[in-house]
């Protein structure tokens, strides 16, 4: 008996590089229409003339959006796919943070914010059910690497932005020129995405358009998942999206507050208040690179235990530098500080996105977009927490949620990614059908 299974794999990994490219491109856009208007946040607060505590009130509008966002995404997945989803908001999102730049008031600055995010929690939660589609496809783990590019896309973006900052671009001039590349990003994924996953063969190819196929692309004696959790399905991704917004903490504080963090207590002038964001994103980078073999080698409990330890460390050392010491020491340690809080929280959401979509008894997207929603209302708290620390203790407390969810991270890490690593690789919602037995021939 000679197995083919080794060249059906190849098949497989050939048949799955264009939709690998169109989440690529959809991960790298979605991160670098952020990660270019975080430098210019200050100068969007001093335009508006806003203290620390309107600003955190007006940034909440975002994760508020992002809300109902998170709410839509599940009709429109089942109206459309999830890639021509994705390609369609991640377009939208970019039209809507070049408008953020025209705001002439604090109430159509925070109508706007609240818009992106709208589309912008669309596009996450569709673009990474693609994902995780195409990882299944591809029989290896990307998940991972897909944030990494986000990351990627976040860190090009804020430097692009500080460039522009230090240069003395116009905000205006800066976002229409970030938001024309993500949308033409965004319509490149389109041609190579993934078809709908009840009408794919196993390439991902759309059989929509093959009327003699279709039928071939359901199993007829498969259950339809639940379209929202329930009892302890929910509790369990209640938990993963409370476990997730821990490790948003340290994003939230690096996308809002961190130019503002620099600016203020540090030499750091307009040119370098990007740096921060930069450091956090560029550490999460390098660790989402990495994650997919680390998680493999040492499990995602250990890593994630690990990485809660290094939050707390690196928050630790940012809030203690800022007291102790001054001039480029201070701003080389609280880099150093946004470094490893970065790397800490490289791989835990990815794994609780994992974990939300491997809960058995759901539909396709529906754990990953309640996972998303919790998240979502972390988002929300934390910009008028953060404000109001400000504003009553100053700017450099603001670090001090961090510390508290590392400690979270590292407690919690164990029980929660534990369960990852006790699942068969690949087993998620969007697929419980039986696996195909190898094929052979004489």
């Amino acid at each position: 008996m000679t197995s083919t299974s080794a060249p059906h794999d190849a098949d497989r990994a050939r048949g799955v590089r264009g939709p690998i490219a169109a989440t690529a491109l959809l991960f790298a856009a979605n991160g670098a229409v952020f990660g270019a208007i975080v430098p210019r946040l200050p100068d969007l607060k001093d335009a508006l003339d806003l203290g620390a505590g309107g600003f955190g009130l007006a940034m909440a509008c975002y994760p508020a959006g992002a809300l109902v966002g998170g709410l839509l995404t599940p009709v429109l997945m089942r109206r459309r796919s999830d890639g021509a989803v994705a390609v369609a908001m991640m377009i939208a999102a970019s039209v809507v943070a070049a408008l953020v730049g025209f705001s002439p008031v604090v109430a159509v600055f925070a109508a706007l914010l609240l818009v992106f995010g709208v589309c912008d929690a669309i596009t996450d939660v569709s673009m990474n059910a693609h994902g995780i589609r195409v990882q299944l496809r591809h029989g290896r783990s990307l998940i991972n690497r897909f944030h990494a590019l986000w990351s990627l896309g976040a860190v090009l973006g804020a430097a692009g932005g500080s460039v522009a900052a230090g240069a003395g671009a116009s905000v205006r001039a800066q976002m229409i020129g970030a938001a024309v590349v993500c949308a033409l990003a965004a319509l490149a994924a389109y041609p190579v995405r993934l078809g709908p996953a009840a009408a794919e063969d196993e390439r991902g190819r759309d059989l929509d358009a093959v009327p003699a196929e279709p039928a071939r692309a359901r199993d007829p004696h498969a259950k339809a998942g639940r379209r929202f959790p329930g009892g302890r399905a929910l509790l369990l991704v209640i938990a993963l999206g409370l476990f997730a917004c821990c490790a948003e903490l340290v994003e939230d504080f690096a996308q809002t507050w961190s130019a503002l963090y620099l600016r203020e207590t540090t030499i750091a002038g307009a040119g370098l208040a990007g740096l921060g964001f930069i450091a956090v994103q560029g550490a999460q980078l390098a660790g989402r690179v990495t994650g997919d073999a680390l998680v493999e080698r040492f499990g995602a409990a250990r890593l994630g235990r690990a990485g809660g330890l290094c939050v707390l460390v690196g928050a630790g050392a940012a809030f203690v530098a800022s007291f102790t010491l001054d001039g480029p020491a201070l701003l080389v340690v609280l880099l150093a500080g946004f470094v490893l809080a970065g790397w800490g929280i490289a791989t835990v959401i990815p794994g609780a996105m994992v974990g939300a979509d491997s809960i058995p008894g759901l539909a396709p997207g529906a754990g990953l977009a309640v996972l998303n929603w919790v998240m979502r209302l972390g988002f929300l708290a934390s910009p008028p927490l953060v404000g109001l620390i400000a504003e009553v203790a100053g700017l450099r407390w603001t670090v001090t949620p961090m510390i508290v969810g590392g400690v979270l991270i590292a407690a919690l890490a164990g029980p929660l990614l534990g369960r990852a690593d006790r699942t068969p690789a690949g087993h998620t919602s969007a697929d419980r059908a039986p696996a195909r037995e190898k094929e052979t021939t004489p």
